[in-house]
């Protein structure tokens, strides 16, 4: 299950925006194919859960997509549907490199206010050197990168870079106060959940919707602050 899906003419859309009674109705009058799943694009069914949560579902309740690429294109899905929500057109897997040559890829870019963002998604297991590198690769090309990841990637993450910090910065002693996350100010990492309520999970046990975090970013209201990154 998913709260995003495309629409048959391709439009990303998240079932999170519909007041209950618009979705029943949609329901109602969506007929097979109007919508398709973001892992595989086979047919999306209209569902509400028992607790009133709106998503869609395989029609078999079978995919056989790999569990990996399945987080990977709905958290794309739920990026570019939120952005579209918020009147910005967004593209997935753009093309550019660094004014050094290097080459990168983002899943989800787009521009807006003389600013480039993009948006990484990484489910699997990535050296920190790795998420630097990139990262510095994005910044050399005048790109803001932010992302997200599962939260199995980001606690192991998490560890590496509290390691470094308190190494770096405490010589080897947790300070009284703590360290937030332990995320450095220069890698922007929150988690995202993809089944159920897309939610970006950020901070110390704090969330929003995936549209409330971009528009943080926007607004310039997602900061570092006192070791984590955070909205307000």
């Amino acid at each position: 299950m998913t709260q995003s899906a495309w629409t048959r003419d391709g439009l990303p859309v998240n079932a999170a925006t519909y007041l209950s009674v618009d979705w029943e109705i949609l329901k109602q009058a969506a007929q097979l194919g109007d919508f398709v799943m973001p892992c595989c694009k086979a047919p999306a069914v209209l569902k509400t859960s028992i607790n009133g949560l709106p998503f869609f579902a395989h029609l078999s309740d079978e995919c056989a997509t790999a569990p990996e690429t399945i987080w990977h294109r709905s958290g794309k899905t739920a990026v570019l549907a939120a952005l579209n929500e918020l009147g910005i057109e967004g593209s997935d897997e753009v093309q550019g490199q660094s004014s050094n040559g290097d080459k990168w890829k983002a899943d989800v870019l787009f521009s807006v206010g003389g600013r480039t963002i993009a948006i990484e998604l990484q489910r699997s297991y990535q050296h920190l050197r790795d998420f630097t590198l990139r990262q510095d690769r994005y910044k050399d090309s005048s790109v803001e990168c932010y992302w997200l990841v599962r939260q199995e990637t980001f606690i192991t993450l998490g560890k590496a870079t509290s390691r470094q910090l308190i190494t770096r910065e405490f010589d080897n002693v947790m300070p009284p106060q703590g360290i937030g996350t332990g995320m450095p100010p220069n890698l922007p990492v929150a988690m995202l959940n993809t089944e159920g309520e897309q939610l970006v999970h950020f901070g110390l046990l704090k969330s929003a919707t995936v549209q409330a975090w971009l528009a943080g970013i926007l607004n310039n209201n997602y900061q570092y602050r006192d070791g984590s990154w955070n909205l307000g």
